[in-house]
């Protein structure tokens, strides 16, 4: 078990567990600090502000950005929840997906498959996303994994699929530092395959970045390891977690605690934080 787990997702994004169900967990393992990253939303963070716990938490986001052709995800660490900018932001992004969800939605209805807006109302407290439809694609029969529910109707190329606002990647690293936080690149093995990786991570520390996620369930030995000396070469801090959605969607695997960093990296980030 790890020592930290800086990548947990809630029932406030597309995760199945409610904050303090995530909290009990980490309790019981425990997990000296996790934090809660739900994707464009801090509303986890409100539950959990003040409470009383042998688990450290710190405030998390994960912001979904552009990069040139690319979606980048950008976690930030140590935000400000109250920041008025921060939370004018949260919402314009949550009123586009909700936009984008009324269109999947249109779309799978002329295809014949019946889904509609209280289905997602029914299985999902805040941010929506294509998760809470994969789900009720599979509970109504319509796909038989989650993951076929994506590769036959909702990845792009596919006939319900449809583009999302999204910030850019300066827009968003400059978000989470004018909030006080720290911006790190989330999963970077997982989703730029085939990519320059040293290109995008150097572009992105002159705008702002202070860290990668290095030790991630989607990461190889390999890709662990190019992460890892990059962070050396530019200066970066070293980040982890288990990017854990509850037992439902990652079908018993990548729980809390499993992957993450140990005290020496999370020591790194703290001093990093308080000398900001």
């Amino acid at each position: 078990m790890k020592y930290a787990d800086l990548h947990i997702h809630s029932n406030f994004s597309d995760g199945t567990l409610s904050p303090s169900e995530i909290l009990r967990i980490a309790e019981s393992k425990d997990i000296n600090t996790i934090s809660i990253t739900d994707h464009d939303s801090i509303k986890s963070q409100f539950i959990l502000n003040g409470c009383q716990s042998s688990v450290n938490i710190i405030n998390g986001v994960e912001i979904s950005n552009t990069y040139e052709d690319l979606e980048l995800h950008i976690l930030g660490y140590f935000v400000d929840i109250n920041n008025s900018m921060l939370n004018e932001i949260m919402l314009k992004l949550g009123e586009a997906r909700m936009d984008r969800i009324r269109e999947i939605i249109k779309r799978l209805n002329s295809l014949g498959v019946d889904v509609s807006m209280e289905d997602i109302q029914c299985s999902c407290i805040d941010t929506t996303g294509r998760a809470h439809l994969a789900n009720i694609l599979v509970e109504k029969g319509y796909a038989d994994t989650y993951k076929m529910a994506f590769n036959n109707y909702l990845i792009k190329g596919k006939p319900a699929y449809v583009e999302r606002y999204k910030l850019s990647y300066k827009e968003t690293l400059g978000l989470i530092r004018d909030a006080g936080g720290i911006p790190v690149l989330a999963h970077p093995g997982k989703i730029y395959r085939g990519m320059d990786m040293e290109r995008i991570i150097k572009r992105l520390k002159d705008y702002g970045l202070c860290g990668v996620e290095v030790f991630h369930p989607g990461h190889s030995k390999e890709q662990i390891n190019k992460c890892y000396n990059l962070c050396k070469k530019y200066k970066l801090l070293i980040t982890g977690g288990s990017d854990c959605h509850g037992v439902c969607c990652n079908e018993d695997k990548n729980l809390i605690g499993e992957f993450g960093i140990d005290k020496a990296y999370l020591d790194n980030i703290i001093r990093f934080y308080n000398k900001l």
